[in-house]
């Protein structure tokens, strides 16, 4: 149920909606005012094409209401549900799902997404069923799309093989306009937040095999993989390595096993992205081949619009 993206060009379809605003999170953290307005410039510039939902915690709901008075521009949201400070669940959901409901009033404001990180695997769980439960009742006909978070700290605290399995289950269950997706934490400030390269690979691998679609989130200031820091001594991932290895893999162009290689990429001239193909090294990719995999490799969240953009221009990717 992911928005269709351009089948004319192989850039559009890769690059179209794939950076949601995660201005107010971290390393950011952007006042709420100065965020929505830095998202209607976005909106209003020559890459606007490029960005996606403005992401906002629940619990900051209110405040995007106060500042929504002083900017009018026309925002769809992506809600993070964050009142449960231990995972979001049971009545802590529907509270913060009641302050959406104040939200959608407003003029010019959509709600077409939830994301939550549980703490455990707990999709059966009578809790997480209310959730949809929820959706289903307040979103009878409209799409909207429900993001699944799993814990990550130096490992995974379920193998994204089995807690991706449970989330395909779901998803049979869900009316057609409820998408049950994953969400993977692409890096972060803590110790451990990161995941490794191989431990990356396995969620894709998994997210491909049992067909579920996902979105990023934190990490992914770069296009392509490799160290940041005034030391040099941390390693972010790059999110072209991440969306061409998965795009890649729906197509068929690798086999599982060379995910792992596409992710851990660290040269630029590797990639190609221009109208014709999206390429890595030897693998190419035609307009409708991306844009059938952004269907499962949804958008990823980046507290800066900016920052790949920009790193985008200086590779020659978006003249």
């Amino acid at each position: 149920m992911a928005t269709a993206v351009s089948t004319d060009s192989a850039k559009r379809a890769l690059l179209e909606r794939l950076v949601d605003d995660a201005g107010l999170f971290p390393p950011a953290q952007l006042p709420m005012r100065l965020a929505l307005r830095a998202h209607a410039r976005h909106r209003e510039s020559a890459y606007s094409w490029i960005g996606g939902r403005f992401v906002v915690p629940a619990s900051r709901l209110d405040e995007f209401a106060t500042a929504r008075a002083l900017e009018r521009a026309p925002v769809d949201l992506s809600v993070v549900l964050d009142s449960g400070s231990s995972g979001a669940k049971g009545d802590t959901v529907r509270a913060d799902l009641e302050r959406v409901e104040r939200i959608r009033q407003l003029d010019g404001v959509t709600v077409s997404s939830f994301e939550a990180r549980l703490p455990r695997l707990a999709l059966d769980d009578a809790a997480t069923k209310r959730i949809v439960a929820d959706l289903v009742e307040r979103y009878p006909s409209t799409d909207v799309a429900f993001w699944y978070e799993s814990s990550y700290a130096a490992g995974w605290a379920t193998p994204p093989e089995q807690w991706l399995a449970v989330l395909a289950s779901a998803r049979k269950a869900a009316p057609a306009n409820v998408m049950l997706g994953a969400k993977v934490r692409c890096g972060g400030a803590a110790a451990g937040a990161t995941p490794s390269v191989e431990d990356l690979a396995a969620f894709i691998t998994a997210a491909h095999a049992h067909d579920v679609p996902w979105k990023a989130t934190a990490g992914l200031h770069h296009p392509v993989r490799g160290t940041q820091g005034a030391d040099g001594s941390a390693v972010a991932h790059g999110f072209l390595n991440v969306v061409v290895a998965a795009a890649a893999l729906h197509a068929g162009a690798v086999e599982a096993s060379r995910v792992a290689e596409i992710l851990a990429e660290t040269n630029p001239r590797a990639f190609v992205v221009d109208p014709a193909h999206v390429a890595w090294r030897e693998v190419r990719l035609e307009a409708e081949q991306v844009a059938a995999a952004r269907a499962r490799c949804v958008a990823f969240g980046s507290c800066s619009f900016d920052e790949p953009v920009n790193d985008l221009r200086e590779l020659g990717m978006l003249s």
